[in-house]
């Protein structure tokens, strides 16, 4: 038909090592775009080194900005590809960045100086927030390049199931977090902040393989202390999972750093009252701007933060926006429209 446009063809690339990590923030982005992506009539593909042709494709969307990727934006752009970065950066070292850019016209080969590259090769860049973009331009160069900001998507794991209730043993209000044990995630703070509470409090993610320290350090900082539950890795489809994130009164995320949140989102979508760190870019979007925010570094402050929200009552027009804006669906919706006006 006059005006049609063709099917559009999407090859996606994570970083080498996004399947491995346990953790599966990233990992599970990707899968959840990938579905999106194909649901909205796009014809996608995950980038095999060993099989996939640039040539056949119209977009290459590359998540996550880092050095191993470089070679094959260098090779799409020399094939005339529009390329497409999800930059997932934390927004931290400025000053070592300002440095590589500073020196970045020596002839000295760093990684600074291929991020560098990245940044000016690629049409769009994707960000989750208005922090994340100010961060691009003022410190890796990325003035007057096309950065659009799309949140991330998140999975609604609303469910009538119970199973949380048995595995801890109790029947009533919980605070959750997720994700693997880190300095950065910040759980012994929580700990520390709830030892004195009687509120349970259920932890969901492991050791981070880069230091187990840590995690052995927050058990031993729990112990002897009834309301604290460690339950490991759970896979992302299980029904526990769901159960947990559907019966948490509160979700608590602490951390110091994060690109956007992508727990956050779940959490909110599944009912829970929200406890933020202040220092999280997710607080400046404007549909978290009335969420219990506390201070990471303070213990204190977090356990008076835990308790107003155990005492709130769940905002139903909050979670149902959330999950209206936040879907996969729509998020693939965004993405498509930026795909087409580079292509169109």
């Amino acid at each position: 038909k006059r005006g049609h446009k063709p099917i559009m063809k999407v090859l996606i690339k994570g970083y080498d090592t996004c399947c491995q990590n346990q953790s599966g923030g990233v990992q599970i982005r990707i899968r959840n775009f990938y579905e999106a992506l194909k649901d909205n009539g796009c014809d996608v593909s995950y980038f095999n080194s060993f099989e996939s042709d640039l040539r056949e494709y119209d977009i290459l969307h590359v998540f996550k900005m880092d050095i191993e990727s470089l070679a094959l934006i260098r090779c799409a752009k020399t094939m005339g590809k529009k390329v497409v970065l999800s930059s997932i950066v934390n927004c931290i070292n400025k000053r070592k960045i300002d440095f590589y850019r500073a020196i970045n016209r020596l002839p000295l080969a760093t990684t600074y100086r291929g991020l560098f590259e990245i940044v000016k090769l690629c049409d769009l860049i994707i960000v989750e927030s208005h922090q994340e973009r100010t961060f691009l331009i003022r410190h890796f160069g990325a003035r007057g390049k096309e950065i659009c900001i799309i949140a991330n998507g998140a999975e609604d794991y609303t469910t009538t199931d119970t199973s949380i209730f048995d595995k801890i043993g109790i029947h009533g209000s919980y605070v959750l977090q997720v994700g693997r044990f880190d300095k950065n995630k910040n759980q012994l703070n929580v700990i520390r902040a709830m030892k004195q509470s009687c509120i349970h409090t259920v932890f969901i993610g492991g050791a981070d393989i880069n230091d187990t320290r840590y995690y052995d350090k927050c058990v031993r900082e729990a112990s002897g202390n009834y309301n604290f539950h460690f339950l490991g890795w759970i896979d992302n489809k299980s029904s526990l999972l769901k159960s947990a994130y559907s019966n948490a009164k509160v979700l608590v995320a602490p951390s110091y750093n994060e690109t956007f949140g992508l727990t956050i989102i779940e959490g909110a979508i599944a009912g829970a009252n929200l406890v933020l760190s202040k220092t999280l870019p997710i607080t400046h979007d404007e549909h978290f701007r009335n969420c219990i925010i506390c201070d990471p570094g303070n213990p204190d402050d977090i356990r008076k933060c835990i308790m107003m929200a155990i005492e709130a009552k769940q905002n139903q027009t909050f979670r149902r926006r959330i999950k209206e804006d936040f879907s996969w669906s729509s998020v693939a919706k965004q993405h498509i429209k930026k795909y087409n006006e580079l292509l169109y």
